[in-house]
């Protein structure tokens, strides 16, 4: 099948390879096909296109290559609602934000993308008992789960 998209141009892309969302993107409610594109970095970053609206494309990436002990512990109905037996049968993402500033990119570790490749079913969740922070910068790197520093603000009155 083909379809026009704002970053890609026209792709063609084989019905097989369309994953289709039980459950839709946080805040995206009107997308629930995608298909996973190679990123800039084939190995690096990937990106998740809609088949729905083709200027909706999210950059996303395998968190253990920022956590090397990232785990996801989901329950069994979301295992069931992906189709499988455990979360080792499942290809776990994060949404990646790449702001102007590069010591800004950051990626959602609590709410990651969940993808059964067998059956292309796929799913957003969020990890309720999860100390992973919701913004990891990946410049920072183990830093930020470390949680915000204090801030404390001045106060002049005039």
């Amino acid at each position: 099948m083909q379809f026009e998209t704002t970053r890609f141009g026209i792709i063609d892309v084989d019905e097989g390879e369309v994953i289709t969302f039980t459950q839709p993107i946080i805040g995206f409610h009107d997308a629930r096909r995608f298909v996973i594109l190679p990123g800039p970095d084939e190995d690096a970053v990937k990106w998740l296109q809609s088949v729905d609206s083709g200027d909706l494309a999210f950059l996303m990436m395998d968190p253990r290559s920022v956590v090397p002990d990232y785990e996801v512990r989901i329950g069994g109905a979301e295992l069931r609602e992906l189709g499988v037996q455990d979360a080792s049968g499942l290809d776990i993402y994060t949404l990646v934000v790449v702001p102007a500033d590069p010591k800004e990119v950051r990626t959602n570790l609590r709410a990651p993308i969940l993808v059964n490749p067998k059956d292309r079913l796929g799913k957003q969740t969020v990890l309720d008992r999860s100390d992973y922070p919701v913004q990891f910068f990946l410049a920072r790197g183990q830093e930020s789960r470390e949680g915000p520093k204090e801030v404390v603000h001045a106060r002049t009155d005039t």
